[in-house]
This record gives C-alpha cells, sequence and structure tokens, in this order.
C-alpha cells in the first residue's frame, strides 16, 4: 500500500512503527530510508522476515486488538472496565471511532512492503541459495498472512505487490478476486519451498503446514464470498484433510486432552502450527520492566482481559462487611474485566454437554481457593464467612456455578456461590465484574502479580483444521459423512476427563459422537466455539459465514439491537481516507460511511 509517507525505513523504524499496532491512532515517524541494496543481503532478508514477526506481536494479545476482535459476538459481552464499547453494542460511535483499526491496517501495510522488498531484491542477495529460496519463502507466506488478514477484516483492499520508495496520495482498493488470488499464489509458493517442520531452536515460524493451514482457510473464506469459484470448497477440504493425512510428517497430533494444548510449556507442542512469540527482555520484547505494572502496548496481557475482580469478594458478599475471601496474587492474575463470557450462549447451546465434554472445564475457571494474602500457607485460616472460615489453599472461596444452586447447597458451602444471571432463580447471580474467567491464556510464571506475560499467543492450531475440513465438507467440498468424521475426531477427543472410570469414558463417547444428519452450519459455528473460545477469530467465523447479525440477535442481547449486515466488515481507518487527496477518493465501507 502507498501510505503516503516514505515506507522504507531501516528495520528499526519499522518495527517502532508495527509496534504501536493497538493504539487507536498510529502515529508513524519514518526517520530513515532503506536502500533497496540491504534486500539483498543476508542481514537484510533475515532482519526483514524477523521485523515483520515482531509486528504481530503489537496485536494479538493487546487490549485494544483483543477487544475488538472478540467483542461484539455471540460468545462474549462487555466486561465492567472494558474499552472500545461501542464495538460491543455496534453504536453510532464506530462511524467516529474508525482509526481503532489504524494499527492493525498501518502495520499490515508496513509488513507487506518490507516483503515485497525482500521478494523483489532477494534474489540478488550473495547467500547460501538454500537458505536464501527458504527466506523468499518466508517473506511470500508473511506477505499473503498480512493480505488475509486485510482482505477478511475490510473486503476491497488496494493490493502492492512491488516494493514502495515513494510518497504518495493516491490510492484506490482492488478488486477482492484479485487480493484473493495474490494470497493463493503466495501460499502456494511458499508450501512448495518451506520445510515440512520448523527448524529446531527457532520457536515456531512458517513451515510446509503453516502454509497450507492458511492456504485451506483462504479457500473456505473465498468459497463463501463474492469472489467464489467453483471449486474452492473442494480445495478447502483436500488442503485441509492433506495436512490431516501427513500431520506425522509436519510433526503435528491432537493432545490426547483438550486442555493440555493450552498448559504452559506446551505452546510449540504437537497442536499448535504458528505462535506469536514474546519474551522477557527488555531490549527484544519491547516491555516494561518486570513490577512496573505492564505499560507497554506491545505486550501480551492476555492473561488479564478476561479474569473478573475476583478481589472484590468479601465475606459476607452480596451484603458488605468482612474481609475478602481471595486477594489478587500470581497464580489467579490479574482481573481487567474487559470482556466477559454470554453465558446466555455458551451455557445453554455451546457447552450444553458439560457432563460429557471438557472443553467448557478446560476452557474456564471457576473455582477460586482461599489465600488471605498472596502465597499463603496451606492450612492455614484465611476469611471468616457467615458458614465457617475458609482454610487457605483447601476451600474453595469462590465458585462460579454453572447452575442455580439449592439452598441447601449454598448453606453448606463455606465460600460464595455465583450463578449465572440469565437464570430464573439465580439469587447471587454473576455481574459485569464477576463471572467465570478464560484461562487458555494464564501464566503462572510471572514475577510480580501485574506483569505481563511473556508466554507465546498461540495463533493457529492443529485442531481448527477438522473444522476447516468440516466446514468445507458441509459446503459440498465433501460429504457430510466426511464433515461428521472430522467433528467427531475434536468431539471423542473432548469426551476424556481426568479420573474417568473406562465406562464413564465410553458413555461419554457415545454422547459425543455425532451422526452425518447432525451436521449443520450453526453446529459447525457451536463446535468453533467449544475449541477455538478466546482465540481472537469468532467475529472472522461470523463474517465469514454471513450469520453475524442473526446469530447476535439470538443470542447476545447487549448488542441485538445495534447490529447490522455492514458490520460483517470492519472500517477502514479514517486516517487512510483522509490522506488520499489525489484522483478518486478512498471509499468507507458501507454502514460506517453513512
Amino acid at each position: 500500500m502507498k501510505l503516503h509517507i516514505k515506507i522504507v525505513q531501516l528495520l528499526t523504524v519499522v518495527l517502532l512503527a508495527a509496534g504501536a499496532g493497538c493504539m487507536k491512532v498510529l502515529e508513524e515517524q519514518p526517520r530513515a530510508t532503506i536502500d533497496p541494496e540491504y534486500f539483498k543481503t543476508a542481514e537484510g532478508l533475515e532482519g526483514g522476515i524477523a521485523g515483520i514477526y515482531s509486528s504481530f506481536r503489537g496485536h494479538w494479545g493487546t487490549q485494544i486488538f483483543t477487544q475488538l476482535f472478540n467483542g461484539g459476538t455471540d460468545e462474549m459481552i462487555r466486561g465492567g472496565a472494558a474499552d472500545v464499547q461501542h464495538n460491543f453494542t455496534y453504536s453510532s460511535l464506530m462511524k467516529s471511532n474508525t482509526n481503532d483499526y489504524a494499527g492493525f491496517w498501518n502495520s499490515m501495510y508496513i509488513n507487506i512492503n518490507t516483503a515485497n522488498g525482500i521478494l523483489q531484491f532477494g534474489p540478488g542477495a550473495q547467500m547460501d541459495e538454500g537458505k536464501k529460496a527458504q527466506l523468499l519463502a518466508q517473506a511470500k507466506f508473511l506477505r499473503a498472512f498480512c493480505y488475509f488478514y486485510l482482505v477478511t477484516t475490510y473486503g476491497d483492499v488496494p493490493l502492492h505487490l512491488t516494493f514502495n520508495t515513494a510518497v504518495e496520495a493516491a490510492d484506490a482498493r482492488s478488486p477482492i478476486v484479485e487480493v484473493y488470488d495474490a494470497i493463493i499464489k503466495d501460499l502456494q509458493d511458499a508450501a512448495a519451498v518451506l520445510p515440512n517442520q520448523p527448524a529446531a531452536g527457532l520457536g515456531k515460524p512458517a513451515y510446509k503446514a503453516t502454509a497450507l493451514y492458511l492456504l485451506a482457510k483462504t479457500y473456505l473464506w473465498r468459497g463463501w464470498s463474492s469472489a467464489a469459484t467453483a471449486g474452492d470448497f473442494t480445495n478447502a477440504f483436500n488442503t485441509a484433510k492433506s495436512i490431516i493425512d501427513n500431520k506425522g510428517t509436519y510433526g503435528l497430533d491432537l493432545w490426547p486432552i483438550f486442555a493440555q494444548g493450552f498448559l504452559e510449556g506446551n505452546e510449540y507442542g504437537r497442536e499448535t502450527i504458528m505462535v506469536v512469540d514474546h519474551t522477557k527482555d527488555l531490549k527484544f520484547g519491547e516491555n516494561s520492566q518486570t513490577g512496573t505494572g505492564a505499560s507497554n502496548l506491545k505486550e501480551n496481557k492476555s492473561n488479564f482481559f478476561f479474569r473478573p475482580n475476583y478481589p472484590t469478594v468479601n465475606a459476607n458478599y452480596p451484603a458488605a462487611g468482612g474481609a475478602y475471601v481471595c486477594v489478587r496474587d500470581v497464580q489467579n492474575g490479574r482481573p481487567w474485566q474487559r470482556i466477559r463470557p454470554n453465558m446466555r450462549y455458551l451455557l445453554d447451546v455451546a457447552f450444553a454437554n458439560r457432563a460429557t465434554d471438557s472443553r467448557y472445564d478446560g476452557t474456564f475457571q471457576t473455582i477460586w481457593l482461599s489465600n488471605s494474602v498472596p502465597g499463603s500457607v496451606k492450612g492455614t485460616a484465611g476469611a471468616a464467612t457467615p458458614r465457617g472460615t475458609l482454610i487457605n489453599g483447601v476451600d474453595t472461596a469462590i465458585w462460579m456455578a454453572d447452575r442455580v444452586v439449592t439452598p441447601a447447597e449454598r448453606a453448606a458451602f463455606k465460600g460464595i456461590i455465583f450463578e449465572p444471571e440469565h437464570l430464573s432463580g439465580a439469587t447471587v447471580p454473576y455481574t459485569s465484574l464477576l463471572f467465570p474467567s478464560l484461562r487458555k491464556w494464564d501464566d503462572s510464571t510471572r514475577a510480580d502479580m501485574n506483569d505481563y506475560s511473556d508466554r507465546p499467543y498461540i495463533l493457529f492450531r492443529f485442531s481448527e483444521v477438522y473444522l476447516i475440513a468440516a466446514e468445507a465438507a458441509l459446503k459440498g467440498g465433501g460429504t457430510l459423512q466426511q464433515a461428521a468424521d472430522m467433528l467427531n475426531v475434536l468431539r471423542i477427543r473432548a469426551a476424556l476427563k481426568p479420573g474417568q472410570t473406562p465406562g464413564e469414558y465410553a458413555a461419554a463417547v457415545a454422547a459425543q459422537t455425532i451422526t452425518p444428519a447432525q451436521v449443520t452450519l450453526d453446529f459447525i459455528l457451536d463446535e468453533r466455539t467449544r475449541e477455538l473460545y478466546g482465540e481472537s477469530c469468532r467475529w472472522y467465523d461470523l463474517s465469514r459465514t454471513k450469520t453475524l447479525v442473526d446469530r447476535i440477535k439470538k443470542y447476545n442481547t447487549e448488542a441485538a439491537a445495534g447490529v447490522a449486515p455492514g458490520h460483517m466488515l470492519r472500517p477502514i481507518p479514517q486516517q487512510q481516507i483522509d490522506l488520499v487527496t489525489e484522483g478518486p477518493a478512498f471509499p468507507q465501507n458501507p454502514w460506517y460511511g453513512n
């Protein structure tokens, strides 16, 4: 894209600009230019690739981005401390706040221009030919990655495949068909060259399965779009199935138990295809000093956003008085309350089969043990409630029940029991500040209770390959039997729970197994919630399948009145529109420009 500034920047400047990705307005400050000759060196190729990967830390796991792409869906509603609240409810304020998306837009195009420089001038680099081929394939994958997120977020976007060195004031959106064609070609080229597995010791940069995963998902998206071709769903199914059939070659597999995919230490494991890396190193991670409150915009704070304000629950709750039954500590996390689960949908629909499906328990923390001070010694006395004195590390101080409890249960429970607010008869309901907590991103290794997380952010998972295949099969790329088979792999995996007897497991497997007649689009979307809740893909799923309006009106009472078909695209940042001062005006997406 021609960003109307000199994008040809030193790599350090590229990193600085992209690092502000979760700001509502990205402030570009180019300070130098790169001679194209730089991309003819090994240093230029390696530095450019590293810079693009680094920029992703400015989005996934950051505060504004997380709310922009998780809020306003059937799965999630506003927490008591939510930012960008207009995005949760689709209020008219979205029209005057389009620069919420400027950081994402700008950094994707900075990355694309860097990839263009690598691909245009990199073939002339004097270096090992095999290594050079791998770096060029990485650049093709990364350019496709950026365009994939641009086209699926905004629709028609400018398509620029050559390195830009000039300041220009004109730009135009390209037809969506051309953008999809360019993405598919880049991914096919990358998959043909990238290795079967990532090199040891390098985390998980793109390898063959990464490119094939994104290729399958691109075919799926295009099949739903106005640019659809007759073979898109078939190609999506076949590409996804090829990954599954060759999972051993790619070092991929499902963990035996759903929750293992998010255990600390498993981020680079068998089920992970791609991550956004993080580090505590202040030089490379662009982080705050530990213990200072996590103030840098590029830090991974996914361990904060979904956590309730558990330290405010006192011993007499909901009445006033008494000591707090839990205090903030590293294990339970920092409660930012930005986003809370929409239990009307989750408990009644997506996770209705909690008895036989382990994914609700694997996704949410619902109990907090008593701790009178951080690091309380197990077995010591905690807060005294009207029903008895809590024992630290032993007694449950807070229980977010998934049902309405009986008076006898409440009387026998020393701690505080909360109940889903939408259920009739709830006496101590969930609130916008107190609710079950998403546990996928927890980080117990932080030095201070207020610190950001340095865990890698899991972006692509092998389990989603089965979901892509099932959706493609439903849409005609395969059979309903094949769709059911793909879903059953995940559903049977979810039947396994710790401590089951063989008989209990057999009964759970039978309950989890579905028939082809049960496979519908709504069923697949519910399955995607069960598998992928909180992984920043729900708005994209509802946009792709054109179900955003129907499902929000059905399940999300706070957004139902405001949602409209135009919300299946996000707004072009006003900053971009204002910078096009020559030639035709740069158009805004429908709804946002009205």
